[in-house]
């Protein structure tokens, strides 16, 4: 992979005016689902890791934390019309954490998390569409706790991809879409082996769907990606290369309430042994109204693995673990005025740690309120 994703980035703005702008463009810049959310949540984490984190001498099994967050996010319009649109997504938050349980110390993580979507979209005729999107995120992270109070380091990111979707022939339609990526993970003093992170991906993936209001889709993608930091232990090929197959199905219902269900299979092959791994996927959301003008959202997504080869060494680097969560929440909100809403949700996580095979479970319960300072 040698294309750069910030060529990417600035194709997207590139291309997107070689059509040529109508003459009756609805050009105005327009913010539109502006939204400011004010939260606050406990959470309780766990998990044996005393064998594997000797070089912290903080760990501990059992760690808790009260956390105070804010955040925005919001969409740019700067082009709409019935045959193309032009628009930029973004969002932004910081969480800060008093967290206690740990044996030397406790610790106050701040996290600052922000991201910027640009997306062009044209109709292709009258059977689909094309969209070209760009994206970067960035994330810091500063007084990092030990296990098992685990929170992902701080990272940049850009990614570029392009789409097509068709209308639907004869109630049958076909997706496909290509994106490419960069990522550059900041390496902290005492943890120098996150600049193994470091990375470039491309990935493909294809559906076909059928149906109206309940629709399935089936899906295959392939990614590849190389790491140029980390050595594959082959002279011939020294440094890590993966390449990643997934297929899956989901059914989606939208009516009354919004239900999808959907499995997923990844088998992720390199040319080491320790990142090579097989991994299945369940998936369910659910949003459905209540009385009293409550609503409730339900969301989960149970994942097993397994790696090909056992090593003493299953170091992992922050990002593989995520991708093979066990995440589920459940929510309950509503509307307390017309420009605000309030909701209580209770959330799970398991994943993997730094380490193979080692995880950490996370509870936790939150109140958020969200106000829309546009909306009359």
């Amino acid at each position: 992979m040698r294309v750069s994703c910030v060529r990417v980035l600035l194709l997207t703005f590139a291309v997107a005016p070689l059509g040529g702008w109508p003459g009756s463009a609805e050009a105005q810049v327009r913010l539109r689902d502006f939204v400011v959310t004010l939260g606050g949540s406990a959470e309780s984490y766990s998990g044996n890791f005393s064998a594997v984190t000797l070089p912290v001498v903080d760990s501990t099994e059992h760690a808790s934390a009260a956390v105070g967050e804010v955040a925005i996010r919001g969409t740019i319009t700067l082009l709409r019309t019935q045959e193309r649109s032009l628009q930029i997504s973004f969002d932004g938050g910081m969480r800060q954490a008093a967290a206690f349980g740990f044996e030397v110390r406790d610790y106050a993580p701040r996290e600052f998390v922000g991201s910027l979507s640009p997306q062009f979209t044209a109709a292709l005729g009258s059977w689909g569409s094309l969209s070209l999107r760009g994206r970067y995120r960035g994330r810091s992270l500063e007084d990092r706790p030990p296990m098992p109070l685990f929170l992902q380091p701080g990272y940049s990111m850009l990614q570029g991809g392009v789409g097509v979707v068709t209308r639907s022939f004869d109630g049958i339609s076909f997706d496909a879409q290509l994106d490419v990526e960069e990522a550059d993970y900041r390496a902290l003093e005492l943890v120098p082996q996150l600049d193994l992170l470091d990375r470039k991906s491309a990935g493909v993936e294809a559906g076909i769907r059928w149906g109206t209001s309940s629709t399935i889709r089936v899906y295959g993608g392939a990614r590849w990606a190389e790491y140029p930091k980390q050595g594959s232990f082959d002279p011939d090929d020294p440094f890590r290369r993966d390449r990643t197959a997934r297929v899956g199905v989901e059914w989606t219902y939208v009516g009354d309430l919004f239900v999808q269900v959907g499995v997923d299979g990844t088998m992720n092959r390199s040319n080491g042994d320790r990142p090579e791994y097989d991994a299945v996927s369940g998936r369910a959301v659910l949003t459905a109204p209540l009385p009293a003008g409550f609503s409730l959202n339900a969301f989960a997504v149970l994942t097993t693995k397994s790696y090909l080869h056992e090593t003493d060494d299953a170091r992992l680097v922050p990002g593989e673990e995520a991708d093979n969560a066990s995440i589920a929440y459940l929510q309950v909100g509503r509307s307390l005025a017309s420009n605000l809403d309030g909701a209580v949700r209770l959330g799970w996580t398991r994943a993997e740690t730094n380490f193979g095979q080692a995880y950490y479970e996370r509870f936790g319960v939150s109140v958020r309120a969200n106000y829309r300072p546009l909306r009359r």
